[in-house]
């Protein structure tokens, strides 16, 4: 049966999860590295460290195809990871081409800000929004609402959809449909789990079990199982 290994640093990875496997039934190992600093903190030199060592321990524990969920590891680093890599791997990016494609105006694209101030296209107005990761993990609705309201609120008429362009942010995809009804959100998961579909639907369609990892390769299923429900 096939295994995807989803590679992250928080709880972003559980929403690539839920998303694959509404596209495909496989058996799934998400990898999570969420003692150490955020990926989106760590220089680019030991961000590819982590993601190598993380590649090569999902290859080694079977995986036939590695989703790299977050998406500062992947917008950074996604090319290299992929020369090293032995078997498929897929990166999630910010979807601002995707978004772009709906809108001839303005696209805001939610992120941290080292992702998102990098951001060269006309129509693109950048929001950092560095602290999200940390009202995500309190995992209070109310709490996460609040923040992309008072985050959104300077950029009030300024744009017709939203880019979320953060692996956690795509978990509260519904949040900013809250402050925003009326806004399109487009998420950095977008065509990837299309993809993955298109080229494995030959595989069973029977139930596959479903381990998350530290980066010690230590199951940590218990810590996370509000997410896995």
């Amino acid at each position: 049966m096939l295994t995807i290994g989803i590679i992250d640093d928080g709880i972003g990875a559980f929403s690539t999860l839920s998303k694959l496997k509404q596209a495909i039934c496989a058996n799934y190992i998400c990898r999570i590295c969420g003692e150490k600093p955020s990926y989106a903190k760590l220089k680019i030199s030991d961000l590819y460290s982590e993601g190598r060592k993380a590649v090569e321990q999902l290859v080694q524990m079977g995986c036939n195809v590695i989703v790299i969920s977050s998406v500062s590891l992947s917008t950074l680093c996604f090319k290299n990871l992929q020369q090293i890599c032995p078997v498929d791997i897929y990166g999630c990016e910010a979807p601002v081409v995707h978004a772009s494609t709906y809108t001839a105006s303005g696209v805001l694209v939610a992120g941290c800000g080292r992702i998102v101030n990098k951001l060269r296209f006309a129509n693109v107005i950048p929001c950092p929004m560095d602290d999200f990761y940390a009202y995500a993990e309190q995992c209070d609705e109310k709490s996460v609402v609040e923040y992309i309201s008072r985050k959104l609120e300077p950029y009030e008429g300024k744009f017709d959809c939203i880019a979320i362009a953060e692996s956690s942010m795509n978990l509260y995809k519904h949040c900013f449909s809250r402050v925003c009804p009326n806004v399109q959100i487009f998420d950095s998961l977008e065509g990837v789990a299309r993809r993955i579909r298109k080229k494995y639907k030959k595989f069973p369609k029977e139930e596959g079990f479903c381990t998350v990892i530290d980066d010690n390769g230590e199951k940590i299923n218990e810590k996370f199982a509000i997410f896995l429900e």
